[in-house]
């Protein structure tokens, strides 16, 4: 029942009792007690009002304080009103309501801890952004990596940590138009001359719609410090050995000259001095490469090359290696050449690295191939020979220094286990990948591919190949 219909029923059951009561007392005069009935109904009338308007005063009070209290994050307060009062269903509403939010804010405060624990706990930095680009809250490595720099909160990133990359990457991860997969950037960044990070940047997506963005800094300093320790003691060693070793070759040489005068056992024994000399030779050649490779710049503009120049002056150098073991080499390269964006003396020795090991690797009288193919602006050159190939668990070793596939260290002399490496580096100094599967086709053996960026508005060419 209402409340307005329950003041009225009442109302008018005070009332009709007021009038009935003068004909009680008074059966024989009822005319002129009318005024006396007339009174008492309204004064019982008014008594009842002013009652019950107070009592539903007092409920009204109750449930504003009760309501202020929640707001104020009291969430523990609760209504009292009597069982059958005319507030009980608002008040088992605002209880209930209250009693939601509390366990509500409970579970966001202990799922806030637990965030907070976990982030404190990081040894990464870790910026978070609002949707305008704003700090809006850091953990304590990053409080760590980037000390007195004051209140951080409010700030643009660059305010804090000085780099305009990082900046850059901010404001283009918190504008890509992308509302379904959050956008990523990762970038290396240096603060200073010995301070490194690998920084990822990863849009956010709340509920609301809002973007937001999370920035991860992963410190990278003893990693480029040991890096750049262990290039210099590779350049120091080799730059140290080259010396010496051209004097034992070159005494060898000298003495091998003239073995007229000298036993056929000690003749044996100066070949093998040179060649393993040529060997060591060969290895610090190798090293020294790969070390200007590391260190080299590259340039500002991408440079053009015809891949099968480097390819002939690659198959020239190996020739002499697969005459002696009757292995031909088929270049199915266009005649019209393949323009690449590459430098053509880097390109040349990647493919030689790669030939030389197809070659050292495949058995006598079998063949080398190289291939090509264009598709979405790249070009995918594709090395493949007859030998043993490689292993689905080495396939992806292979490209590290010194790695041999140990099945087959037995079976070949001669390799420095840099050739891999060196060519893996200068591919991807270049914007390219490499990697080895199963040759295909008629081959047998491995196949190297690896990919280059083919020159703007050029698709390549399907020429008949060059033999």
């Amino acid at each position: 029942m209402s409340l307005g219909l329950r003041l009225f029923l009442s109302f008018a059951a005070v009332a009709a009792l007021a009038l009935a009561l003068p004909l009680v007392f008074f059966p024989d005069q009822p005319m002129a007690q009318a005024p006396l009935a007339l009174f008492l109904a309204l004064a019982a009338a008014a008594a009842a009002g002013f009652f019950l308007s107070r009592r539903a005063a007092r409920s009204i009070r109750e449930t504003i304080q009760v309501a202020e209290a929640i707001g104020r994050g009291d969430y523990a307060k609760r209504l009292l009103v009597p069982r059958g009062g005319e507030f009980e269903t608002l008040a088992a509403a605002i209880n209930e309501m209250a009693r939601g939010i509390e366990m509500q804010i409970r579970t966001i405060t202990a799922q806030k801890s637990q965030l907070e624990a976990i982030l404190n706990g990081m040894k990464e930095g870790v910026m978070v952004l609002d949707a305008e680009g704003k700090i809006r809250a850091v953990n304590k490595a990053f409080d760590q990596i980037f000390p007195g720099n004051g209140e951080r909160m409010g700030r643009p990133p660059i305010e804090v940590v000085p780099c305009a990359r990082f900046q850059a990457a901010c404001d283009a991860v918190l504008a890509s138009p992308d509302k379904d997969a959050p956008p990523l950037m990762t970038l290396e960044i240096g603060l200073g001359q010995d301070r490194f990070y690998d920084v990822s940047v990863v849009g956010l997506r709340e509920a609301r719609g809002e973007l937001g963005a999370v920035a991860v800094f992963h410190d990278l300093s003893d990693f480029k410090r040991l890096d750049r320790a262990r290039k210099d003691f590779a350049a120091n060693v080799t730059h140290e050995l080259r010396t010496p070793l051209t004097s034992v070759k070159g005494y060898a040489e000298t003495l091998l000259q003239d073995t007229a005068g000298l036993p056929p056992e000690r003749a044996r024994f100066l070949e093998v001095i040179l060649k393993n000399a040529n060997h060591m030779s060969k290895m610090i050649e190798d090293m020294l490469c790969l070390a200007r490779i590391e260190d080299s710049p590259m340039p500002a503009a991408p440079l053009r090359a015809d891949a099968l120049q480097a390819f002939l002056l690659a198959r020239k150098e190996c020739e002499s290696m697969a005459v002696e073991k009757r292995i031909g080499i088929k270049g199915q390269l266009p005649e019209a050449g393949v323009s690449v964006l590459a430098d053509i003396g880097q390109l040349a020795q990647v493919f030689r690295n790669l030939l030389e090991n197809s070659v050292k690797y495949s058995p006598e009288g079998s063949f080398v191939t190289v291939s090509h193919q264009v598709g979405n602006g790249t070009v995918t050159f594709c090395v493949q020979d007859n030998g043993p190939g490689v292993p689905h668990e080495d396939r992806l070793r292979v490209f590290e220094r010194f790695y041999r596939v140990e099945k087959h260290r037995a079976k070949t002399t001669g390799s420095t286990g840099l050739g891999l490496a060196i060519a893996k580096h200068i591919v991807e100094r270049h914007g390219g990948r490499i990697w080895v599967e199963r040759a295909r086709g008629e081959m047998t053996g491995a196949a190297f591919l690896f990919t280059l960026a083919a020159p703007s508005g050029e698709s390549g060419t399907d020429a008949p190949p060059q033999g």
